[in-house]
This record gives structure tokens, sequence and C-alpha cells, in this order.
């Protein structure tokens, strides 16, 4: 058995000497332990560690330009990107070890997240979100003002994450830097390894804007410790499930701005034009990607695929074709491990299938050889929106029209998050004006599921803008330093 040292935490270089009490927890599988080393966390100590991170911020981050903060952001996300890297290598190792994620998968993952968190979006983000990233820096002429304005990030941004998707947290560490927030996160008891790995390549970079951030360990519901990083707050970004997320709402004071990325349900959608003969290995290929990415477990991940009848390829002979895609990216991608109670739930449905099967009904089954690495259903559509098991269990749904499922999705509005869309005609338009309407927040093309780009709306928010406090300086002839308010070519 192999067994590895690994922090669970990262603590800024200037305040490590203020710490000396560790406790080291055993977590991973039985053929990797990892024993997490980690700091112990009290209120009081939380609440020192918050006002450390907010000096830092004010004397380096506060002012630091944007142009040179986008640059440390996107040589970290070519570092991760490079298979030879060491902290990259040692996430390979941790991650899978803790949460059962092959290390397929979590390379993917992890490339994903990266490829998405280079220089070229973050300004386009930037720009699509508050059109001059340069307010950041400082107040800057508006047209549509006539004045000037400036944008100010929160002081200290808290966050919590989740744990179902490899990498994630990195997403929080670069929106707090972009906004010139400090940043104090709490790593996911399932997945505590990544975030601490991330922020030593910060500290590598750039040790003075590694001073703004931090990330600790504890085990949820110790409310003493919580409340006094929410008390040290400005704004709190939560990730994780309805239940975890409410809970910890009702906690944190009114005046903080509170953005919430809780669960939430993905889908595909596929028109039968689009079920041609040719293209249709490469339809099945991109809808087996969007389920084995993350093992299912995102809420960027579909949990039924509805497909249109009356196409070139029938919707049970797609569904054969991704059986055959599920089975080609087992080889490439493996799933990972899973609980018996995970294992139990695919088969007992496994079961009710095979028998609705026996029985003669419009239903067929193709699975893995020898496990429940993969399953794959067609059936009719039921009319009622069923959650997927997950863990690559994929459901093929045959729908005479594809404009039938809104009625389904519609009450599940406030849930729904990511939808995959291919209807190659002329009704696709108001198809997805529907499901914007209904509540969705993204739409993209089958195999796109688990690759949203910076400039998505994330969960229907401006996960930037959201954060930023702005100042407008109006009706003024003139301001010492900036100069006339109403530009020559503007009067």
């Amino acid at each position: 058995m192999q067994s590895m040292d690994v922090n669970g935490y990262y603590l800024p270089p200037g305040f490590r000497e203020k710490i000396s009490a560790f406790t080291v927890e055993q977590i991973g599988s039985k053929e990797t332990q990892v024993r997490l080393k980690v700091p112990l966390v009290t209120r009081a100590f939380v609440e020192v560690l918050a006002d450390y991170l907010k000096k830092q911020r004010e004397a380096y981050l506060a002012e630091l330009p944007l142009k040179k903060i986008i640059q440390v952001l996107d040589t970290a996300s070519r570092l991760w990107l490079d298979p030879a890297y060491p902290p990259r290598q040692l996430a390979l190792k941790t991650i899978p070890a803790v949460t059962g994620f092959s290390p397929e998968v979590v390379a993917a993952s992890i490339d994903v997240e990266m490829e998405s968190s280079l220089a070229e979006d973050i300004w386009r983000a930037l720009e699509d979100e508050i059109i001059n990233p340069l307010y950041l820096d400082d107040f800057y002429y508006s047209k549509q003002l006539g004045g000037f304005r400036r944008a100010f990030g929160p002081e200290l941004l808290v966050s919590f994450f989740s744990e179902n998707i490899p990498a994630l947290p990195h997403l929080l560490f670069m929106r707090s830097a972009l906004v010139k927030s400090a940043c104090l996160g709490k790593v996911a008891s399932g997945e505590p390894t990544f975030a601490p790995l991330y922020l030593k390549t910060i500290e590598d970079i750039d040790p003075r804007m590694a001073e703004c951030m931090s990330v600790l360990y504890w085990r949820g519901g110790e409310k003493g410790v919580e409340d006094a990083a929410f008390n040290q707050a400005d704004a709190v970004i939560l990730f994780g499930g309805v239940e975890a997320c409410n809970s910890l709402i009702e906690r944190i004071p009114r005046r903080i701005r509170i953005l919430v990325h809780g669960h939430k349900l993905g889908f595909g959608a596929i028109g039968k034009n689009r079920l041609k003969i040719d293209g249709i290995d490469g339809l099945a290929k991109a809808v087996a990607y969007d389920h084995a990415m993350f093992d299912q477990q995102a809420c960027l991940a579909p949990h039924v695929y509805y497909v249109e009848s009356g196409g070139e390829v029938s919707p049970e002979a797609f569904a054969q074709k991704v059986a055959d895609a599920m089975d080609d990216i087992q080889t490439q991608m493996p799933r990972g491990l899973i609980h018996p109670g995970e294992a139990s739930a695919i088969n007992q449905l496994r079961a009710k299938y095979e028998m609705q099967e026996l029985k003669g009904k419009d239903v067929r089954m193709w699975v893995s050889a020898g496990g429940t690495e993969w399953t794959v259903i067609y059936e009719k559509d039921p009319r009622i929106f069923r959650p997927s098991p997950l863990k690559r269990f994929v459901r093929i749904w045959e729908v005479e029209d594809i404009f039938h499922i809104l009625p389904t999705l519609k009450p599940l509005g406030p849930f729904l998050q990511n939808a995959a869309v291919d209807l190659a005609d002329e009704r696709e338009k108001d198809f997805m004006g529907r499901l914007g309407d209904i509540g969705l927040t993204r739409i993209t093309a089958p195999g796109n599921m688990p690759k949203p780009s910076m400039m998505w709306h994330h969960d229907g928010i401006s996960p930037l803008a959201a954060l930023l406090r702005w100042c407008d300086i109006e009706k003024k002839a003139s301001v010492a330093g900036l100069g006339p308010l109403i530009k020559e070519n503007e009067k």
C-alpha cells in the first residue's frame, strides 16, 4: 500500500509561524493512503487569519494592476496544463485516492478547468461583465455615464467548496484575485488536496499575492469556526447541495453578499434531423463524453438525453451507438470507484429495466461487461423527469416531438442549469428560447456539457460583476487628477 503525506491547508508565508498545532487525518483507498496534515482551527484562529488576509490585500492586491493579476493566473493555468508539472502529478495521485475518480478523469478535469482560465478568456469574461476591465484599477471615463467610475471588490471573500469536480476550487481563487479580494476557502472533506497545491503555485509565481489567500480544512458543522469566517467576510460563495447551502445561508449575516451554486440538473435534446447516418458515430461519442466526464457527478452532467423519432437513425439504434461509445471511453478514461450503495442502486435499476425488457416493453439495455462501469437505457419518454443514479448511467428517451418535453421540464425550472441541444433545423431557436424561459442558464452542443467557458453566466449570475460595488463620479465639471468629466467629443 502506498502512503503519502499531504497538506490539507494553505497558509500565507508570513502567517505560518503563527500556527504550531496540527492534526493528521488518514483518508484514501485500500491501495493509497493519504495522511492529511491540517492546522487546529478555532474561532480565534480564523478571526486572526482573516484580519491578516485583509491587511495583506490592502497593502498589495488592492493596488496591483489587473494586467499583472491576469499574468499570474495565466501562468498558473499553463503550469497546471503541463503533464510534467510536479504539483499536477501529485494531484493525480492524491485526488483519485481520496475521491475514487480515476487518474484519467482527474487529468481531464484539470485540463478542462485550466484551459478555460487562460489570459485571453479572462480578459474576454471581464469585458463581457463590466465593459472596461480597468475600472478595477482606477476611475476611468464612461461614455454612458458621462463621468468616471470605478469598481471595488470585497475586502474578504469566503467560499465553501464542493468535492464533485476535481480542480474546481481554482475558480474561486481566480475570481477573488480578479476583483482584488482577499480569499479564505474551506476545502470539502471529500477532496481537500487540490486547493492547497494550487495556492502553492500562486505563491511560487507571486508570493505577495499568495499572502492574500488561504484555505483551511475542518469537518462541516463546526459552527463557531464557520460563524467566525462569515462574520469576517464581505461576500460568500457556496458550492454544494441544496440542504447544506440553505443551512449555511441561515447563519450568514444579512449585510454579506451571497452567491450560491447549489445542486442543479442537466439534460440533452437531439432532433430527428440531426439523426442522420452520416455523423451519427461522432454524435454518439459526444453524448458518451457528456456522461463520462466527472463520472456524471457534476451539475453540468446530463441525467437524460431526449431523442426525437423520425430521423434516418432511430433513437433505439442511436442508443446502441452510445453504448458502443461508452465502452470505448471506459478504456480511455475509466470510471472511478463507487460506494457499495451506489453500485446497489445501479444494479436495482438494471434489474427493473431487464424485467421490463423481458415483458416485451419498449425498453432496451446495454451494460458494461462484469461490472457497473456504464449502463445505457433506451425507452419511450415516461413524461416524468427522474434523476439518474449517475456514475455513467445513460438514459436515451424517445419522444415524438422534442417540444413535448417542455411541460415535464417546466416544474424543475429553478433546478435546471445546463442543456445540450442539437435539432439541426429551423425549430432550434424557438426551442432554445423556451428553455431559457423555463430557467436554463446554459445551452450548448452535445459533447460540450462539461466544458463551460469563462463567459458563462454561472447559474444565471454574472459571477465577477455580482461581487462588485461601484462608485460613479458625475455632475462635476472636473476632478483634480482626472480632468474634465465631460470629454470634448461628448459635448
